[in-house]
């Protein structure tokens, strides 16, 4: 992404007038330096972007040879390090409680490489030099042994080919399966897919375990995008330099993606819909929702080219087809993306179960994946697919009308001894689990994952009966804030109410960012899946699902 895109990302083109406003301040109150902290938080966010987008673009010119380009991209590294470090000292200062007219004294003596006014200045190391100059220079070094990498790389691939062309037989074949970037070029003609079927890399290893939770932040590339309906678009990314994912993950596991739609940062979190086979790319398919912040900046403002901070893998709602012999999908609206990523997944390594695949959708034009659904039902006999659509808007539909009945699940056979995986909205689930239980599915076999955003599951809350109308009061230890919390909001929302700053990721209940102390009172957890054996014997919460109707003390 330009330069001028990753600030836009970030909220602003231009970084806040930080210093100036200090100086005009000359008895901070307590909310003005807390005003004050977030601003120089949100400059070291938009410092630390600059320079991400600068080593990528000091990569690309490299390569290039684009002397020009190189020097800008040096430039825009020195301004995101210059914006990252004021910011930095200016939240150091706040913290410490030094006034607000010598901390902006201070950047003007910096910047005028005057000696500052205090001794507090940032810590130099050998030779004189800061830590973040030595930050800088690892930075360098680390670009230039990539770059010695990637000419290695290059002329490793270059060796593979010429031991191709001269007829290497099977040990040429298995070095071009180590190079993935070549393999990319290789189209198998149909008399080779006969004979010896060109199969990926990533299908003889499918058991290759995921990366830890939340084990990977960085950049990804928008490569392709995919309108699936009106209000549905899917997302592919890749890798800045075209290579392997930097991670791995489970079908039915998800990604959480940063943006800054109104200059503050914001995550949500959205399904990976693409297999784990596929190894370059993953994609995430995510409907626009008129109230919805972060899908409708993604939907209208992220285009191919444009790269995406993501955090991932998260999640427990997987199957790989080792936790049962069959499985049965029911997915409503795009709560089909986890279950996409399972189909694809177990399709594309044979596997022999039966997959069971019933698709609930308010009418026949909102039917995501469609054609590729029954691609893959042609192909594979033991997928069986139906998808109920509850209106019709054109004529010909060969599948049921109407909702998902306790009469269209007993057509599966024997599904009290089947798995089943339930997830779409709130209601929907509801109304099937019900429906599942009546027909002696146990409880135990049938796994769910609530699939709406955060303003949906707003709005869903704020029906509670008006009888439940108590308000406590939660009280953050750490921060010395309180704030209050009607039932209808979480801790977590709460804490963003007042400026608390509790780390989260997938606002759902399953990732376990969020995981906090509880010190005092008590609070109820709709999931819990986030939380870890012992957590809640030691009174650890999910700030993301607590809400309670009496007083509490959480530690943050």
């Amino acid at each position: 992404m330009p330069a001028g895109g990753m600030m836009e990302m970030m909220g602003s083109t231009a970084t806040p007038p930080l210093y100036p406003s200090l100086m005009a301040v000359p008895d901070m109150p307590a909310e003005r330096r807390a005003e004050f902290e977030r601003l120089a938080g949100e400059r070291m966010v938009a410092g630390s972007a600059l320079m991400s987008a600068a080593i990528e673009r000091l990569a690309a010119s490299t390569q290039r040879g684009d002397d020009a380009a190189m020097q800008e991209a040096a430039a825009q590294m020195r301004e995101g390090q210059a914006q990252f470090e004021s910011g930095l000292a200016t939240r150091r200062a706040l913290r410490e409680g030094r006034a607000a007219r010598d901390i902006a004294l201070d950047w003007f003596r910096r910047e005028m490489h005057l000696v500052p006014l205090t001794s507090d200045a940032p810590p130099h190391g050998f030779f004189g030099l800061s830590w973040f100059h030595y930050f800088t220079m690892f930075i360098l070094s680390a670009f230039a042994v990539t770059m010695v990498g990637m000419n290695f790389r290059r002329m490793r691939r270059a060796e593979v080919l010429v031991a191709r062309l001269a007829g290497g037989g099977d040990t040429a074949m298995r070095t071009v399966a180590d190079a993935p970037m070549l393999q990319r070029s290789v189209v198998p003609s149909p008399m080779t897919e006969l004979t010896a079927p060109a199969v990926a890399p990533s299908l003889q290893t499918p058991n290759v375990p995921p990366s830890k939770t939340n084990s990977w932040t960085g950049l990804l590339r928008v490569v392709r995008t995919f309108q699936e309906t009106p209000a549905v678009k899917t997302f592919r990314l890749m890798d800045l330099q075209g290579g392997e994912l930097p991670f791995r993950y489970l079908p039915g596991q998800f990604l959480t993606v940063t943006v800054a739609p109104n200059g503050a940062a914001v995550k949500r979190s959205y399904t990976i819909a693409s297999a784990p086979t596929q190894r370059e790319f993953c994609e995430i398919t995510l409907k626009r929702e008129d109230q919805g912040a972060v899908s409708r900046f993604l939907h209208d403002r992220v285009t191919e080219g444009d790269t995406l901070q993501v955090t991932a893998p998260s999640g427990k709602f997987t199957f790989t087809g080792v936790e049962a012999t069959s499985v049965v999908l029911i997915a409503g609206g795009v709560g089909i993306t986890p279950m996409m990523s399972a189909v694809r997944y177990l399709t594309a390594r044979s596997w022999p179960g039966d997959i069971f695949l019933i698709y609930a959708v308010r009418d026949d034009a909102e039917v995501i994946f469609r054609e590729e659904l029954e691609y893959l039902r042609r192909r594979h006999a033991n997928l069986r697919l139906t998808i109920v659509a509850e209106h019709l808007q054109s004529p010909g539909w060969p599948y049921v009308t109407g909702r998902i009945t306790r009469e269209l699940l007993g057509t599966v056979a024997e599904l009290p001894a089947r798995r089943v995986h339930l997830c779409g909205p709130p209601p929907m689930m509801d109304a099937v689990k019900a429906l599942l239980l009546d027909l002696d599915v146990p409880a135990s076999q049938i796994r769910t994952e609530v699939f709406v955003g955060n303003e949906q599951r707003q709005m869903s809350l704020s029906t509670l009966p008006a009888a439940d109308t108590t308000v406590a009061v939660v009280t953050f230890a750490n921060s010395h804030r309180t704030a209050m919390i009607p039932p209808t909001k979480t801790v977590l929302e709460a804490a963003e109410d007042v400026g608390v700053d509790i780390e989260y990721s997938c606002r759902i209940g399953t990732c376990g960012v969020c995981r906090t102390k509880l010190l005092s009172g008590t609070v109820t957890m709709e999931v819990e899946d986030g939380l870890e054996p012992g957590d809640k014997s030691n009174n650890v919460i999910l700030a993301c699902q607590a809400r309670t109707t009496s007083d509490i003390t959480v530690d943050a």
